[in-house]
């Protein structure tokens, strides 16, 4: 039973069970660019993806999923991604999170991330849901 970190496969994403508060916005967008991206991998599926995509040269957009069975693995999750943010030569880091998923917000937070928008940006997400701003800045 051991978690590794491999390259990011579009594919992982149709192997993962997403949590539940990812679901619909996952749905409601195709696939597009996932830039530098990593898979977490435990007993050989894969419990989360992440990844920094470049916006232009200092200023990258994080995103992130997890799947429903994260929960044992996430401390060496949060610190496989930690570590990726660190490594980044972006000075600017980005990411929006649903305005009413507090666990994400917590996430954002833990990793440094500040939010940047007091009220929700609306209409934001795929899905038409609004979602705050959150900025890591370095």
């Amino acid at each position: 039973m051991s978690l590794v970190i491999i390259p990011f496969h579009v594919n992982h994403i149709e192997l993962m069970t997403v949590q539940p508060a990812q679901r619909d916005e996952l749905r409601a967008s195709p696939p597009a660019a996932f830039g530098a991206a990593w898979t977490a991998v435990a007993d050989g599926l894969p419990i989360a993806a992440a990844g920094l995509v470049d916006v232009w040269p200092g200023r990258a957009y994080a995103w992130a999923l997890l799947g429903d069975d994260v929960g044992r693995w996430f401390v060496s999750v949060h610190r496989a991604v930690l570590r990726a943010l660190e490594r980044s030569a972006a000075r600017r880091i980005e990411m929006a999170v649903d305005a009413d998923f507090a666990a994400g917000a917590r996430w954002a937070e833990m990793l440094g991330f500040a939010r940047e928008t007091p009220e929700p940006m609306q209409a934001y997400l795929p899905t038409g849901r609004p979602a705050y701003l959150y900025a890591r800045v370095h």
